[in-house]
């Protein structure tokens, strides 16, 4: 999972950047690229501070997706814990002001 988005978002990164040196872009078109490369980094720097922060306080191998305020946790685990997911939705949301959209799911190993 972390394989394939990585390498979607390394292509995506490709294409902005692509976009910031050409020169027949317009600075608002330039601007939007930068932009959502700035976004894309933003993204992927809390994406691995969350699986860190979920590896070490609950010792779970994770994989975080996060879309705007959708945040998608899939826990290596060979049994769904309740209290467990919650926990996870309480450690994600805490560091965010807005309100997001949490799912967490477990799946064997």
């Amino acid at each position: 999972m972390r394989v394939n988005l990585d390498e979607e978002r390394e292509s995506e990164k490709t294409e902005l950047q692509k976009q910031l040196t050409d020169e027949d872009m317009s600075s608002q078109e330039k601007n939007n690229a930068y932009e959502k490369l700035k976004y894309l980094n933003e993204v992927k720097g809390k994406e691995e501070t969350y699986e860190k922060q979920i590896k070490k306080e609950y010792k779970l191998d994770c994989f975080v997706k996060m879309d705007n305020s959708n945040v998608s946790v899939v826990c290596v685990s060979n049994k769904h814990n309740n209290v467990m997911a919650n926990n996870i939705m309480r450690l994600i949301q805490k560091d965010n002001n807005e309100k997001l959209y949490i799912t967490v799911k477990f799946q064997k190993s």
